[in-house]
Parts: C-alpha cells; sequence; structure tokens
C-alpha cells in the first residue's frame, strides 16, 4: 500500500486532471466528498479516488495535528482508479472560480485587462440574470463603464472596452425585458463605436420588443450600411417592410438581398410570392427556376420552400422525392412530414396522408405546444389553408410505432 501511495504521488506529474473522491470505510456506508462545499471528511480506513468529475480538485490529508499537505495533483493516465490508506482527513477543493464582483476589482484594479476576461464576465452576468440577479449584473457592469468613462484620453482599446460593457448591459436588460434600459445602453455603445452591426442588430430586437417596428427597420438598415453580408438581416427587414405594408421598402431590400446572393431561396421565395399576390403581372417564372436550381446543403426552410415550389409546377413526385432525400440525410427533422403529408394530399393518397401525420405526431411525442411551433412554420410556407387542413385531419390521428 505504502509503494502504490508512493507511486501516485510521482508518476501524478504537474498537469491536473478532474476526478471526484469517494471516502469508502470498511464496513460503513461509503461517503462523497462534496465538492461545490468544500466538506472535510474523516477517513480512518481506505480513500478511493474515482476520475468521473468536471471539478478539478486537490487532495490534502491531514495526519493528527500535521498541517494539511497536497497529495497528488491528478491520477495517472494509464488507471482510473488509485487507492491510498489514510489516517486523518481527506480534504476536496474545488478549482477556484472567481464571481463576477471579483473579476470586475481585477479590471478596476489594473491587475487584469477587460478584453481577457470579457467572456467570463458575460457568462457570469448571464448567470446572475438566470437566476434572477439582473440588477446585481448591471450594477457591477456598470462600475466598469464607469471606470472607462473617466479616462481623460481614451485610446482605442478603451472605447472599444466601454463599447463592449455597454452592449453587454444592454443585452442583458434585453435578456431580462427591461426593453427600455435595454435601448439606452445600446444606443451609448452605438455613440461609443458606430461601426458595430451587432449592436445594431440588438437595437432593432429591443425596439420590435416593444411594438417600434419604424425604429427597428432603421436599426437594421443601419446595420446593412455597416455589415452587408449579413444576410439575415435584410429578410428580417423584409418580414418588418411586409408587416407594415411597405411594399416599396420590401420588394426593395429583397433586390438588394438578390443582388448579393443570387440564390437565397428564401429571398427568392419572398419575391415570388409578393408577385404572384400583386397586380404588377411579371413572370415569376424565372426566379422560380432560379429558385429550383438550388439542390444541395439546403437548410429545413429552404428544403421546404424548394418542395413548395415543385408543387406549384404540380410536381408532386418529384417533391417527395426529393424531401425524402433530405429527410434521410436529416432524419430529426419532423416538419418534412407535414409537408409530405400535404403533397399527398394533393396527390389524392390519403392513406399515405394519415402515415406521414403519424409519423409527425410520433416524433414530437404528441407534444401540443412543439406541434402547433411546427405547423406555425409549415404555415409561413404553404400557407394558412394548407396548415388549417393538416391541423384539423392531425387532430385525430394517433402516432405510430417507429
Amino acid at each position: 500500500m505504502l509503494a502504490r501511495r508512493e507511486w501516485l504521488q510521482n508518476e501524478g506529474g504537474s498537469k491536473r486532471r478532474p476526478y471526484n473522491i469517494m471516502a469508502a470505510v470498511k464496513g460503513r456506508k461509503s461517503r462523497h466528498t462534496d465538492c461545490t462545499n468544500h466538506r472535510e471528511v474523516a477517513v480512518p480506513g481506505l480513500a478511493t479516488f474515482n476520475c468521473r468529475s468536471n471539478s478539478r480538485v486537490t487532495v490534502t490529508v491531514c495526519r493528527g495535528g500535521d498541517s494539511p499537505r497536497p497529495l497528488l495533483t491528478r491520477l495517472p493516465k494509464v488507471t482510473e482508479r488509485g487507492w491510498l490508506p489514510v489516517s486523518g482527513c481527506v480534504k476536496a477543493v474545488k478549482k477556484y472560480e472567481p464571481t463576477l464582483k471579483e473579476l470586475c476589482e481585477k479590471v478596476l484594479s489594473f491587475k487584469i485587462a477587460y478584453d481577457d476576461v470579457a467572456e467570463q464576465i458575460e457568462d457570469l452576468a448571464y448567470f446572475e440574470c438566470s437566476n434572477g440577479d439582473t440588477q446585481y449584473a448591471v450594477s457591477e457592469l456598470e462600475r466598469l463603464t464607469n471606470f472607462f468613462e473617466g479616462f481623460q484620453n481614451k485610446n482605442e482599446e478603451i472605447s472599444s472596452d466601454l463599447a463592449e460593457v455597454c452592449l453587454l448591459i444592454g443585452q442583458i436588460c434585453q435578456y431580462s425585458a427591461i426593453f427600455d434600459k435595454s435601448i439606452d445602453w445600446i444606443n451609448k455603445s452605438i455613440v461609443v463605436d458606430d461601426q458595430n452591426p451587432v449592436a445594431y442588430h440588438s437595437l432593432a430586437l429591443s425596439y420590435q420588443s416593444i411594438g417600434d417596428t419604424k425604429a427597428a427597420s432603421r436599426s437594421l438598415e443601419q446595420e446593412i450600411i455597416v455589415a452587408p453580408g449579413n444576410y439575415y438581416t435584410y429578410l428580417l427587414l423584409a418580414d418588418i417592410y411586409e408587416k407594415n405594408k411597405e411594399h416599396c421598402e420590401f420588394e426593395g431590400v429583397l433586390k438588394r438581398l438578390l443582388e448579393r446572393d443570387h440564390e437565397n431561396i428564401q429571398g427568392l421565395h419572398k419575391l415570388i410570392c409578393f408577385y404572384e399576390c400583386s397586380s404588377s403581372g411579371l413572370d415569376v417564372e424565372f426566379l422560380r427556376r432560379r429558385l429550383l436550381s438550388r439542390t444541395l446543403n439546403l437548410n429545413r426552410i429552404e428544403a421546404l420552400i424548394r418542395a413548395y415550389h415543385l408543387c406549384c409546377q404540380s410536381s408532386y413526385r418529384e417533391a417527395i422525392e426529393f424531401l425524402d432525400s433530405f429527410s434521410s440525410a436529416a432524419p430529426d427533422v419532423s416538419i418534412v412530414h407535414l409537408a409530405n403529408a400535404h403533397i399527398y394530399g394533393l396527390m389524392g393518397q390519403f392513406s399515405r396522408k394519415r402515415f406521414e401525420l403519424s409519423l409527425f405526431k410520433k416524433k414530437n411525442q404528441g407534444r401540443e405546444e412543439m406541434m402547433g411551433m411546427k405547423l406555425n412554420e409549415f404555415a409561413s410556407i404553404f400557407g394558412s389553408e394548407a396548415a388549417q387542413n393538416i391541423r384539423q385531419r392531425l387532430s385525430v390521428v394517433h402516432p405510430v410505432s417507429l
């Protein structure tokens, strides 16, 4: 046993490995040390070390009146279990993790640069918000903004840090549904750094949350000026213009998107539907051919859009084959079964339609909320009438056994 102890100590090395400690005493119930609360467990017999925790710990052994001393820093790679006879106390000490307040203090006292701990501070701030302590997180971050604002001659690095902290406060307030403060803080960030597209996008989301779509569209337009390659922003902006019935702006933003990305399926789909519903008399078949030319590397929404436009050409069998091919590569995408059910209904194959709806219900475990979300997504492409037909039929089918 003694040799085993010495071997563990000699082979431990300096690099630590995560593990838990289980104090096992022969004839007694085993007890685990709690690495979170730093409990100490008296062990007059055998201590067993199990490699199964993400906590990095250091083991110390107390022998009578002796002061604690490190026993080993990790277990050897060749084994997952080591043992050691001890008489005294085994203590598991979790690797120290600073709090949000402590990290902010280090930045304020010039012990560490903000950029070096920015991700940690963000994670800790969101952690406090998720625990209902948004005010505490904001107050700590406000100390950083006051600190950076106090510099007389701000260099680029300090200005960047100030803008980042202001944006983080705005996003935290947005996360906590405090939208008025979110807007104020994000605007402060933009004043310091007006070339950050993330700030404009976050600002638009906060404006949308309070129903100010005009201000949201202005923020997204500014984002496009700063970062014209953010294609998702064009689509989001088009949705706002469509909702506000600003048809010229809606058409314009989609044309700008397609100038940069000629085969953007969602942009083509929105523009085709717009022309079909308007009285412009434009032939949309050229745009549809461009859309259908895309067959590879499609996401879920793009695959459904392509299937929809195949149906517009009455190419039902081709649409089914395409969706089957897509589903084989992404079997967990259950919304494909809604599209299949709709297409089989158009083909008059109602038993296949029922089977596809049963598969859909099975994959969503019959949960109304999950199915409702996917039905709404289906409706956004195939239309509300098709979705209503599917919804009525779905209510009477039973999930199949897979």
